[in-house]
């Protein structure tokens, strides 16, 4: 198998606020040059942690375990100076939010244009009006004067897809999306996926909770469960042959296979202080050895954590 871009490697994370709740634990995850992963799971799973993790965006109480290697180089034991390179440069990273995590102060597309000049030495110029090309992808409309305006001119659906132009405008290798589509509607959620399939040949890590336009865009999908990553698979794969009983569940309920929410089922976060299993107290397949943390199995190549497969 070729190298991996990205390697995860055991990495956990708790907040010392004295609290004994894992945001993440102990999860592994490689990342394959032209690889399309979106890792879905529901709020509060971890997925979002685990990608801020990457990138070191966690606060300072934030306490991280494990390793994360880009290209090989452990991105932990880079300085801070040495990961500004990295991040925007080699690794992109799109927030949450519904734009919010724009600049007030700074024109849209100087906004959007700015990794071009902090990464890719380009002068002022030049980024605006590439950044005015990059936002017609997203078809904003009036790109040319909204590129002059300031982001609470713009909806928060406006501001979102400019953020995603930000986030692969200076070309990074591996682009990291944390709920692209939060916020949108209906139609603008199947131009960004539309827009996420163009990038012929990218690589890129996509959290979300939305689970059909994960199916849309991702050639790999990871599940994650109360602070665990619990299935790996081909997209394809996962979604017509889930193994994980939290998996088959969680599709059930979608709206296109009939909201088959299945009885006493129900998402609970406070699984992550459950011992073993995190899934057991409501898996019908439960036994006493899933009071123990079963390890990663390879089933033909689908990973899953769960006893039936060990």
């Amino acid at each position: 198998m070729e190298n991996a871009i990205l390697d995860i490697q055991n990495v956990s994370v708790r907040f010392a606020n004295g609290s004994a709740v894992q945001a993440v634990e102990q999860v592994s995850l490689s990342v394959f040059p032209s690889d399309k992963l979106c890792i879905i799971g529901e709020t509060g799973s971890g997925k979002s942690i685990l990608l801020l993790s990457v990138l070191r965006l966690l606060p300072a109480s934030a306490v991280v375990s494990g390793d994360v290697c880009f290209h090989g180089q452990s991105l932990f034991a880079l300085s801070p100076k040495q990961m500004d390179g990295v991040r925007g440069g080699q690794i992109s990273y799109v927030p949450q939010g519904s734009g919010n995590g724009m600049n007030p102060l700074l024109s849209v597309g100087f906004q959007v244009g700015e990794p071009l000049i902090a990464h890719r030495g380009m002068n002022k110029k030049r980024a605006i009006a590439r950044a005015v090309e990059l936002m017609r992808r997203f078809h904003l409309g009036r790109e040319e004067e909204l590129a002059r305006q300031y982001p609470y001119t713009l909806s928060g659906g406006m501001r979102q897809r400019a953020l995603i132009a930000m986030g692969i405008s200076a070309d990074a290798e591996l682009l990291l999306f944390d709920e692209p589509t939060k916020g949108l509607d209906e139609a603008r959620i199947r131009l960004v996926a539309d827009t996420l399939n163009e990038l012929d040949g990218q690589t890129m890590v996509c959290v979300t909770h939305d689970l059909s336009f994960a199916r849309d865009v991702a050639n790999r999908i990871g599940v994650m469960y109360a602070a665990n990553l619990i299935e790996v698979a081909d997209a394809d794969e996962l979604y017509a042959h889930p193994l994980h009983p939290y998996t088959r569940d969680m599709l059930a309920a979608m709206p296109e296979n009939g909201l088959h929410f299945r009885p006493g089922y129900a998402p609970a976060h406070d699984d992550t202080r459950v011992t073993g299993c995190k899934y057991r107290m409501r898996c019908p397949n439960c036994s006493e050895k899933c009071a123990e943390m079963p390890p990663m199995a390879d089933v033909d190549g689908h990973k899953v954590r769960c006893w039936q497969y060990v």
